[in-house]
C-alpha cells in the first residue's frame, strides 16, 4: 500500500503553518555579541525590502506568495507539482538581490566573536601552565571514615594503588647496604693481597698473578661450557701457570715459548683423539690461556728496578682511565663507540678517559717514587693506557655478548668475576712493558 500524500481531501496541497517556521527561526540563537531582538528586526526588515524590490503579485489560483514559493512539499511516492507553478515561483524571487543584500550578521567580525566567547576564559592557559610548573608533594589527608571515627587516608585509599610497606623499603635498603658492604669487603681483600704480595716481591707477587690468571681462565671455560663448547680446561690452566713461571724466570721470550708449546700440545690432543666439534673447542681452549696469560707481563714489570712504584703507576693509570671514561661518558656521552659490542661505551667517554689519565700521570710523576719516569714518559704511558685499556674492555664485552652472560663469575661479590676486573690490564700491561723497555726504564 503506497504512502499517503500530505494533501487534504480536495486534493489541495497542505501547507505547513507559518508558526512552525517562525518557531524554528526563533530557536536559532544569534551569534555572541548581537542582541536577539535586534537580529530578528534586522532580518525582518531585510526580507521586507527584498519583497518590495521583487514586486511579487499573487496568482489567481491563490497559490503561495514569493517568499513561500521556495518551499517544496512532495510526497514519498515521487509526485511533482505542475511545471507552471515552478516557473512562476522561480520568476517571482530575485535570488541575486537576496545574495547581494547586507545584514548585521555580515558586519560581525571574528574579533567580536572571540571577545564575546573567550572573555570568561581569559588567563586560563596561563593558570594551567603555572600549575604544571609547580611541584606538588603527595601527602595523606585527615578524613572521617564511616564507622571508624576519623583517621588518615593515604593515596592508595583514593587511587586504589597499593604502595610498598615500610618494611619492604627497609628490606631493599638493607639489601643494598649489604651489597655495598660485600663490594667494599671483596675489593679491600683483593687489593690487600695484591699490595702485600707486591711489597714482598719475588715469587710472592708471581704467585699472586698466577692465582689471578688461574681463576680468570677457569671462569672463561665455565661460561663457554654453558654454550655447549668443550674446552680442555686442564691445558688452559697449565698454560697460564707455565706462562707465569716463565715470565719470572725467563723473561718475555719464555712467555711466548710456553704459550706456543701448550698450543701445539692442544692441537695434538684434538688431532689424535676423536672429540665433538674439534675446531671450535680447540680454538676456545687456546683463546683462554693465550688471552688471560698476557697478564704475565705484570711479572716482568715487577722484576724491574722499581717494582712497587712501576706496578702502582700502571694500576693507578688504568683505574683512573676507567673512572674518567665512566663519569665523562655518563655526563656527556652521545656517540656510541661500539654499539653492537658495548652499547654503554661512548667516544666522549673514551676521550674523557684519555684526558683524566693524562692529568693523573702528570701529577704522579711529581712525587719521588715516580720521579725516574718523568713527565714526558709519564704522558706517553698515559696515552698507551688510554688506548689499550678500553680495548681490553671491548674484547671482554665481545666475548661475554657472544656467550650471553653479564658477568664472567661471582668470585668477587659486588664486582663480578675475576676476568671482569682484569680485562683492562690484559692489553695495557704488555703495552706498558714494551714502552718501558723502549724508554730503558726496565
Amino acid at each position: 500500500m503506497a504512502d499517503q500524500d500530505p494533501t487534504d481531501q480536495n486534493g489541495q496541497e497542505s501547507k505547513r503553518p507559518r508558526e512552525d517556521d517562525d518557531k524554528e527561526a526563533a530557536e536559532v540563537a544569534p551569534p555572541p555579541g548581537i542582541d536577539a531582538s535586534e537580529s530578528d528586526d534586522d532580518a525582518e526588515s531585510d526580507v521586507s525590502e527584498l519583497a518590495d524590490e521583487s514586486a511579487v503579485e499573487p496568482d489567481q489560483s491563490g497559490e503561495k506568495t514569493s517568499d513561500e514559493s521556495g518551499e517544496k512539499t512532495s510526497d514519498e511516492s515521487g509526485e511533482k507539482t505542475s511545471d507552471e507553478t515552478k516557473d512562476s515561483d522561480s520568476d517571482d524571487v530575485d535570488w541575486e538581490a537576496m545574495a547581494e543584500s547586507k545584514t548585521r550578521v555580515d558586519n560581525f567580525t571574528s574579533g567580536q566573536y572571540l571577545s564575546a566567547t573567550t572573555e570568561e576564559y581569559k588567563g586560563l592557559a596561563e593558570a594551567v601552565s603555572r600549575a604544571a610548573e609547580e611541584e606538588w608533594e603527595m601527602q595523606a589527608v585527615a578524613a572521617t571514615l564511616p564507622g571508624v571515627e576519623s583517621g588518615l587516608v593515604g593515596f592508595e585509599d583514593v587511587s586504589g594503588k597499593v604502595t610498598d610497606s615500610e618494611e619492604s623499603y627497609e628490606a631493599v635498603e638493607q639489601a643494598a647496604s649489604s651489597d655495598l658492604t660485600m663490594r667494599i669487603a671483596s675489593g679491600l681483600t683483593i687489593f690487600g693481597l695484591f699490595l702485600g704480595s707486591l711489597v714482598l716481591g719475588g715469587w710472592w707477587f708471581t704467585a699472586f698473578v698466577i692465582l689471578v690468571m688461574v681463576v680468570a681462565v677457569g671462569e672463561l671455560y665455565a661460561n663457554l661450557r654453558t654454550k655447549d663448547y668443550r674446552p680442555i680446561a686442564l691445558f688452559g690452566i697449565v698454560g697460564v701457570i707455565l706462562m707465569g713461571v716463565g715470565a719470572h724466570s725467563g723473561g718475555a721470550a719464555a712467555i711466548g715459548g710456553w704459550a706456543a708449546l701448550v698450543a701445539v700440545a692442544t692441537v695434538l690432543l684434538f688431532s689424535l683423539t676423536p672429540r665433538k666439534s674439534p675446531v671450535e673447542n680447540l680454538s676456545v681452549t687456546v683463546l683462554g690461556f693465550a688471552w688471560v696469560g698476557m697478564l704475565s707481563f705484570a711479572i716482568l714489570v715487577a722484576n724491574g728496578p722499581h717494582p712497587v712504584a712501576y706496578i702502582l703507576f700502571v694500576v693507578l693509570l688504568i683505574a683512573f682511565n676507567d673512572i674518567g671514561s665512566f663519569f665523562v661518558g655518563r655526563a656527556f656521552g652521545r656517540r656510541k663507540m661500539a654499539p653492537k659490542v658495548s652499547p654503554n661505551k661512548t667516544i666522549e667517554g673514551f676521550i674523557g678517559g684519555l684526558i683524566v689519565v693524562g692529568v693523573v700521570a702528570s701529577i704522579l710523576v711529581t712525587f719521588p717514587p715516580w720521579d725516574p719516569i718523568g713527565l714526558a714518559k709519564g704522558l706517553a704511558a698515559a696515552a698507551v693506557v688510554g688506548l689499550f685499556a678500553p680495548l681490553g674492555d671491548l674484547v671482554e664485552s665481545m666475548v661475554k655478548r657472544s656467550i650471553g652472560v653479564k658477568d664472567m663469575g661471582s668470585v668477587l661479590p659486588g664486582h663480578g668475576g675475576m676476568l671482569d676486573r682484569i680485562d683492562g690490564f690484559l692489553f695495557a700491561v704488555p703495552a706498558i712493558y714494551f714502552l718501558f723497555r723502549a724508554f730503558e726504564l726496565l
